[in-house]
């Protein structure tokens, strides 16, 4: 079952009780599991709106105030919820460099998180969870579907282009853009068979056999 959302906050509960029994701005969000890792919840209308407002208003209450693997957690959500804003402040935020130990990025890019006066320590989950986010902004996809630029921020939109991103259903994919607008997308099965490749609103069907490529390139 979906959660419900709670009549006094407006959030999706996350306790067996309509009131937020928690700290707000807390840096789990296991009331969000089915929007990011999940797909239960989706911003495209095949979930309810309340649903979607509710959850929309957790992570709002749950603010862009933290650091780490928890902003790479809200990025992705955000990316889902397709706010490119919120998603990129929250990247820019965790990769801002780390200086004496404190919360941020290291010279050799591992995220690190302080935990005492000058003492900084090592997190690998962040360091999976930002780049995760940095893809779902680019490329949204459950198995037979792939949703292009669903959460491009104006700092990339100018171009910019990804290599070798696996995608759910079966699929890697090559994608480049330009003006915010797609331009080249290369498409390799890796056992996947149909999917539909979305973007601004216009779908289209591409068949493959395994390891069998196609590269579609007019968005307009």
């Amino acid at each position: 079952h979906l959660p419900q959302v709670s009549p006094t906050t407006g959030w999706l509960e996350e306790w067996m009780s309509p009131e937020n029994l928690g700290e707000t701005t807390h840096r789990h969000l296991s009331p969000l599991v089915g929007l990011f890792p999940g797909d239960r919840i989706r911003p495209d209308g095949s979930t309810p709106k309340d649903i979607v407002a509710g959850a929309t208003a957790l992570l709002t209450a749950r603010g862009m105030d933290s650091f780490g693997w928890a902003n790479a957690w809200r990025a992705l959500c955000w990316a889902r919820l397709k706010n490119a804003d919120k998603a990129y402040r929250l990247i820019a935020t965790n990769l801002r460099p780390s200086v004496g130990g404190a919360n941020g990025t290291a010279f050799n890019l591992f995220d690190i998180y302080e935990a005492g006066p000058g003492r900084g320590i090592f997190q690998i989950d962040a360091n999976f969870g930002t780049p995760a986010a940095m893809i779902e902004m680019l490329l949204y996809s459950r198995p037979g579907h792939l949703e292009l630029l669903p959460a491009l921020p104006s700092a990339w939109a100018a171009s910019g282009s990804v290599e070798g991103v696996p995608v759910r259903g079966g699929f890697v994919v090559d994608l480049a853009w330009r003006q915010g607008r797609p331009t080249r997308l290369r498409v390799t099965s890796t056992g996947g068979r149909t999917t539909a490749v979305v973007f601004d609103g216009t779908s289209r069907t591409v068949t493959l056999e395994q390891g069998e490529t196609v590269t579609l390139k007019d968005f307009s």
